[in-house]
């Protein structure tokens, strides 16, 4: 695989360069430090490949990848700096492929930051650029929320003990979550979100899904009372586990644990759902690499809950889905854009368990 690198920092730009070379996935690696310079290069010659920072000078970093997804459709990483996590959500949505954190200098960090840049690049080969350019377009079509029936009348009457809900998500997951909140009217019931993100950036996940779709959607934290009704985004860097407690369900926020290879860990979300829920739960496994949430959807189901997976037709990444599937071969595979009016369904017979 060839990647082009597109990082006006000189420390950003040999750092990356040399965790790309270290990386058996990768053949060749080209730099550039602007944008324009990067639409010469995938102009005339081909990429597997490209590393973006959004903060270039001349032309910035949305608008090489606007460029990129409408003329040279090619994975996309964006790697950015903190302060920059609105506009990196706002490219994953666009259709970058995943968003990493710039390299950090203490040589603990940056070791992990080489390790999940490479994981990212060899996850790459296997993925969907037809999904990927289906969600960019979209994206770019500007299609307003679709909002016909009013968010009051539609949470269903509450009642003793409402379902739950977990979702777990990888590459390719910000934008596949839009699309399921927001065609998924506000339910009746407790729901928590894994997405393999940094600390930084899950926060604006929140805000976004909170303004793009009808739900209340807030990042999690520790002692919060586990609401019907609100999407609880589990915080970059951290678990995030229901418990029960005197009979009330509360949240659990958790630094990240050695025991578990993900952050936010699917696995530990859904088996703590499952000891928390019971039947009454199901589980979704959407777009991403690797297999975390498929130890989780055990747990689902050996508590008599349901797991849905996504599709291999719209999966960016089949990775997860496949894993959950292997893992409860009863799983229900459903592509993304039915993924709401099944959630809807098995969420109601979950209500009458």
């Amino acid at each position: 695989m060839r990647v082009l690198v597109v990082e006006d920092s000189a420390y950003q730009r040999l750092r990356i360069v040399e965790a790309l070379r270290a990386t058996p996935a990768v053949s060749d690696v080209e730099a550039v430090g602007t944008g324009e310079e990067a639409i010469r290069r995938l102009l005339t010659h081909e990429f597997g490949l490209v590393t973006l920072d959004l903060g270039l000078p001349g032309m910035n970093g949305q608008a090489v990848l606007r460029w990129i997804m409408a003329n040279r459709p090619v994975p996309v990483v964006v790697i950015s700096a903190d302060q920059d996590e609105r506009s990196a959500l706002m490219a994953l949505e666009a259709g970058a492929l995943e968003v990493l954190g710039k390299a950090g200098a203490h040589p603990e960090s940056l070791a992990r930051w080489r390790m999940r840049l490479a994981e990212v690049v060899e996850g790459a080969r296997p993925l969907s650029m037809e999904s990927l350019v289906r969600r960019s377009t979209e994206h770019f079509a500007g299609s307003p929320p679709k909002r016909a029936i009013p968010r009051a009348t539609q949470v269903v009457a509450l009642s003793a003990e409402p379902p739950g809900l977990v979702v777990a998500a990888s590459t390719g997951g910000p934008p596949a979550l839009r699309e399921l909140f927001l065609g998924l009217p506000p339910q009746n019931a407790v729901v928590g979100v894994a997405q393999h993100m940094p600390p930084p950036f899950t926060r604006s996940l929140a805000q976004r899904l909170a303004s793009g779709t009808s739900w209340d959607v807030r990042e999690a934290a520790s002692g919060a009372e586990a609401s019907p009704g609100v999407v609880w985004i589990a915080p970059g860097g951290a678990h995030l586990e229901f418990v029960r407690l005197e009979g009330r369900l509360l949240l659990n926020v958790a630094l990240h644990a050695p025991r578990s290879r993900w952050c936010p860990s699917a696995d530990l979300l859904f088996a703590s759902a499952a000891s928390a829920f019971g039947p009454r739960l199901v589980g979704v496994v959407l777009t991403g690499m690797g297999d975390d949430g498929a130890e989780g959807c055990r747990a689902i189901a050996a508590a008599g809950g349901t797991i849905l997976c996504e599709s291999r037709e719209t999966a960016v990444i089949t990775g997860m889905p496949d894993a959950a599937a292997r893992a409860v071969p009863g799983a229900g595979r459903v592509p993304l854009s039915l993924m709401p009016g099944e959630i809807g369904k098995r969420l109601a017979d979950a209500a009458r368990a």
